[in-house]
């Protein structure tokens, strides 16, 4: 029994609070508060999940993380849900040369293109906006980041019924149907997972889980997120990108 008890007490999946690795690199998203709590940032490769809304800033917040500078490295945008303007892009930080765009007709191809994409070693971060992964598929997804030195930061809405998890609607309260999908949601292999819920000119974070640390609850941090015309006025002045398309694959 005690030998049983050492190997799994060192088995290198099994993690303490009291141990707190400082080794893997960091992202840092430039809020202080929020580092601090994600011990340093974000770390540069696996799979990150974002639950959020669409338009609330949820792209922005990661800025620094998607543009840090890998020599003849290409961000990758799957499925996003809208369209994705040059200006804008470059007014983000990302030049149009650096940039894919993908639109698959499935939800099954996105996740295909993205494992694909994270696999091929040219690309530093793969975005993806999903309605729904598995356990299953993060996995492949935080293999194949974590094996090959990239980042996949996946978007997915707020909540997720059970039934797109595969749990049975019937004979189900409220309150049980919640939990499942919390628990749920919580067994997925991935590096980090956090909910986001706007405020007026913040965003609340939900740390929901993180590798090598706690989960946090309601870290408001200042963040401009209601739709206004700067960006236009932006894009108006600094257009010099008329002859530049972005490559889009469909």
């Amino acid at each position: 029994m005690n030998k049983s008890l050492s190997v799994l007490n060192n088995h290198p999946h099994i993690w303490r609070a009291r141990d707190q690795r400082q080794s893997e690199t960091k992202f840092s998203l430039g809020f202080p508060r929020l580092d601090k709590a994600l011990n340093g940032g974000v770390t540069s490769t696996g799979l990150v999940r974002i639950s959020s809304l669409t338009g609330m800033g949820e792209l922005s917040l990661f800025k620094q993380v998607i543009c840090q500078h890998r020599t003849h490295k290409l961000v990758v945008f799957i499925n996003p849900p809208g369209l994705l303007q040059s200006p804008w892009l470059e007014n983000l930080g990302l030049k149009a040369q650096q940039v894919l765009v993908v639109k698959p007709s499935s939800e099954q191809e996105s996740l295909w293109a993205a494992e694909q994409c994270l696999k091929s070693t040219a690309c530093h971060c793969v975005v993806l906006w999903s309605n729904a992964v598995n356990q299953k598929e993060a996995r492949r997804l935080q293999v194949a980041a974590t094996h090959n030195d990239a980042l996949c930061l996946l978007y997915t809405p707020p909540q997720q019924q059970a039934s797109q998890l595969g749990y049975p609607k019937a004979n189900m309260g409220s309150d049980s149907q919640a939990n499942l999908t919390n628990e749920s949601d919580s067994a997925l292999p991935i590096t980090l997972d956090i909910a986001l819920k706007g405020k007026p000119h913040a965003l609340a974070v939900n740390i929901r889980k993180q590798r090598h640390g706690w989960p946090k609850d309601n870290i408001v941090i200042s963040h401009r997120w209601t739709p206004d015309n700067h960006a236009i006025k932006w894009a108006m002045a600094h257009n010099t990108l008329s002859d530049q398309a972005l490559h889009s694959v469909s």
